[in-house]
């Protein structure tokens, strides 16, 4: 929907009961994307205009607290990761905790919050950390508390089970020790989690301190990658709320830049190398006032976003790196409408190390000329510095290759790679596309395609692109595997079955012995036995 579908007047209604309900700021360039997702859920509600829409969600109902569920499930995205910012989990487990720890040891309580916890990797992974540096945490009471505006991230979060994208700043060893292999997806063991609860809130319009909720005293409260999309009054009323709920010495984290020294003044700011973050002054006992609206509506619905809104560009940083290729990475899954156990998904989707060669040569719009030992070492070296996530530098080299010579196909496709990593989708896209127009029997900028549309939320086109896949290679059973998560997510559970029993007979037909590398060295048998009791 564009925007002049919606009047002015009526479009900035709707930006001022979104930041009144959120704190969201929807900005000039994003009116497009509200205005789609306003006429989406017109649509589904058979609403004749937007007028009516915006009465709906201006209404003081139950059906109206109903919709804001599901509107801000648009406007809100899930994606996350554990161990987000290594240098702030690095101050965590170095400084931060182990002081936090030494205070409370003799009443053996920790309190922890975090706010936008989204599909809770954020909570899971610190209580890793609490885990490794309490050597007896089973005699402490270890309350960690995970907020979010967003219903099905929070329910998503409760099952605590996530593929492989979620763990691309993980040692193995922790992977190993904290989480159960499902084939490609990973379910968290229940010693973690039960030290975390989930709750849905509302940061800008719930109360805080909550004592039926348990939000006070709290030790530490993370909030990070949500300031960046609140208004300033927003940014304002939730600061002040979370001082009152720390307790004095207390420690707040946000991301990088998000708040500006007015907005935190009543903190005392600490700068660490790895961040700056902010405490509650010890011995205060009172609390900072705090401006609520007057208004005698109800609560429409709870929880925070706690990474990235889906109609915002980003304020005040680059768009975040999206590990694709080569990492250990999977297509999300987004399964939300079925609660049937999910599909493993391959670690990447490149070609299994278990099948045959193609017999089929690649025909290609260019004529193939075979790598000089300097090109061959170049694009060694660019392949290393992905694997290293060099990004940067990778792209330098490969760019002096490609004006050398610009119709070379993978060093076109490693730029896709590395463009998708870097979290810049459109630009990815289009090296996918050169990489087509080089080699069109190729699989990989498919597969690559095939991820970015379904991080982006479009999953028409990311089936699109594995049905390519698959018309190009028939025997690739991960991409039968992947297509059939995204028709089970979309709640088409006949379809998905299909393409999984397809993917079973391909396996039947291999060596049951061999290992899949892109499956955590997973066996073809034991596989074919995950497969089958999925069916079962």
């Amino acid at each position: 929907m564009n925007t002049e579908v919606i009047s002015p007047r009526l479009r900035e209604d709707f930006v001022s009961l979104i930041a009144q309900q959120t704190g969201i700021e929807i900005r000039n360039q994003n009116y497009g994307a509200m205005g789609d997702n306003i006429l989406k859920r017109m649509r589904e509600l058979k609403l004749p205009n937007p007028e009516s829409y915006y009465e709906l969600l201006a209404a003081e109902t139950p059906e109206s607290e109903e919709e804001w569920q599901r509107f801000v499930c648009l406007i809100t995205n899930k994606e996350s990761y554990f161990f987000r910012d290594k240098g702030q989990f690095k101050l965590l487990k170095q400084t931060i905790l182990p002081e936090l720890i030494r205070n409370n040891q003799k009443i053996k309580t920790l309190r922890i919050c975090s706010a936008g916890c989204s599909t809770g990797q954020e909570p899971y992974s610190v209580a890793i950390l609490i885990r490794e540096l309490i050597p007896d945490w089973d005699s402490w009471q270890i309350d960690i508390i995970g907020l979010d505006i967003n219903r099905e991230s929070l329910n998503q979060a409760q099952r605590a089970v996530y593929n492989t994208w979620s763990f691309r700043q993980v040692e193995e060893e922790i992977k190993q020790r904290y989480f159960k292999n499902l084939g490609g997806y990973y379910q968290l063991n229940e010693e973690i989690k039960r030290l975390v609860r989930f709750r849905q809130f509302n940061l800008v319009r719930d109360e805080m301190p909550n004592a039926e909720m348990g939000l006070k005293d709290m030790d530490l409260i993370i909030c990070r990658n949500v300031f960046i999309y609140f208004t300033e009054t927003a940014i304002n009323k939730v600061v002040t709320k979370f001082y009152n709920t720390l307790k004095p010495n207390g420690y707040l984290i946000t991301g990088h830049a998000e708040l500006s020294n007015n907005q935190v003044k009543a903190f005392h700011t600490k700068i660490f190398p790895e961040s700056v973050v902010y405490q509650r002054r010890g011995g205060v006992s009172a609390y900072l006032p705090v401006s609520l609206p007057k208004t005698d509506t109800n609560v429409f619905f709870s929880g925070e976003n706690t990474n990235v809104n889906a109609i915002q560009a980003e304020k005040t940083q680059p768009s975040k790196p999206s590990v694709i290729f080569p990492s250990a990475t999977t297509p999300t899954v987004k399964n939300h409408t079925s609660p049937s156990p999910p599909l493993p998904v391959a670690n990447n989707l490149m070609p299994p190390k278990v099948t045959k060669p193609k017999t089929i040569q690649p025909t290609t719009t260019q004529p193939t000329i075979a790598d000089t030992p300097q090109q061959e070492e170049l694009l060694a070296e660019a392949r290393r510095l992905i694997q290293q996530k060099s990004y940067h530098l990778a792209e330098k080299k490969l760019e002096a290759f490609l004006k050398q010579s610009p119709h070379h196909y993978t060093a076109t496709y490693l730029m896709a790679e590395i463009n998708a990593n870097l979290g810049r989708y459109e630009a990815a896209r289009k090296w996918c596309h050169t990489a087509m127009s080089i080699d069109n029997l190729q699989i990989k900028p498919y597969l690559l395609l095939a991820q970015i549309e379904e991080e982006e939320g479009n999953i028409e086109d990311a089936k699109e692109a594995l049905k390519r896949v698959i018309y190009l290679e028939p025997d690739y059973f991960l991409a039968y595997i992947s297509l059939a998560n995204l028709y089970q997510s979309s709640g088409d559970v006949d379809k998905s079955r299909k393409l999984r029993n397809t993917a079973l007979k391909i396996l039947e037909g291999m060596p049951k012995s061999n290992r899949i590398e892109e499956l955590d060295d997973i066996s073809v048998e034991e596989l074919l036995v995950q497969l089958q009791d999925m069916s079962a």
